[in-house]
């Protein structure tokens, strides 16, 4: 416990500024070495200050984009980028029909579907996540942010966040940091980030299409907890509807993958599948 509280510890500075110079130098071996050694964090302050700040529009999507990619929903990072998968989307528009409920989970910051929503038409898009906001509150010392997904408690003092490695739940109606992506806001301001837990939630109206890129894969869950999952997704998925799991790799044609399962007569069946998705052989 004590180790996970240094790692996730650390000098915090929320500039949009200092984060673009932080992002270039993770691409230097060099310099992200010493980055990582100094244990350099930044706190959910980071992302209301990027929605604050005087910069163009897809420069502002891009940095809020990289601040995402540096946040955990449990045992994932929250990678997120545009156009991400194209071909799962292309899949998945081909069988909506008008006012159809398409659920898109773990979207982290909604920047990937952007796609998605610029063509589904008259269908309903809603965009889910473990994790869709920070709750927090501001003391004359520090400010406090929750982990809704069970991470631990952070203090951020000015230039310096501290893990307290304690999980307590965040305060009835505490204010909130969205984590959805600012140009996802202007472009579509009706679109919501919704929390959903894929292994146990439950949606208020049940969806008839799903899309699960880069959640599902053996990176993350072990096969009973991705079995589990698509148990969970199934329930929340009408008699008739698709449940796309995709993922981006290198590894396939493309650098993605793709199954479509539909559901009939409550269980799920694979009708589609491109470029060998690692899931096949299990999900068979």
């Amino acid at each position: 416990m004590l180790l996970k509280i240094i790692l996730r510890s650390g000098p915090c500075w929320d500039s949009p500024g200092w984060l673009r110079v932080y992002l270039a130098g993770l691409n230097n071996p060099v310099t992200r070495f010493l980055l990582l050694a100094l244990r350099i964090k930044f706190s959910p302050a980071v992302l209301e200050n990027i929605r604050r700040a005087d910069l163009p529009e897809m420069e502002k999507a891009a940095l809020f984009s990289g601040a995402m990619n540096l946040f955990r929903a449990g045992t994932a990072f929250k990678t997120t980028a545009a156009a991400r998968s194209p071909l799962t989307d292309s899949a998945l528009l081909s069988k909506v029909k008008p006012g159809a409920l398409i659920v898109e989970t773990g979207v982290s910051d909604g920047i990937s579907a952007l796609g998605l929503l610029a063509q589904a038409g008259n269908a309903e898009v809603l965009l889910t996540d473990l994790q869709a906001a920070f709750p927090y509150e501001r003391g004359p010392l520090c400010t406090r942010y929750y982990g809704t997904d069970g991470a631990y408690l952070s203090l951020k003092f000015p230039l310096f966040l501290l893990c307290t490695g304690r999980k307590p739940a965040p305060p009835a109606g505490a204010p909130v940091v969205s984590l959805l992506n600012p140009l996802v806001s202007e472009k579509f301001p009706a679109v919501k980030l919704a929390a959903f837990d894929i292994f146990t939630g439950a949606l208020p109206r049940k969806a008839d299409l799903f899309k699960c890129a880069n959640v599902l894969n053996l990176q993350y869950f072990k096969t009973d907890e991705i079995l589990r999952a698509i148990a969970n997704l199934s329930a929340n998925l009408n008699e008739g509807g698709w449940l796309y799991i995709a993922q981006n790799n290198g590894k396939y044609p493309d650098g993605e993958a793709y199954l479509g399962l539909r559901k009939e007569d409550g269980r799920l069946s694979i009708e589609e599948e491109v470029n060998g998705h690692e899931l096949l052989a299990l999900i068979k």
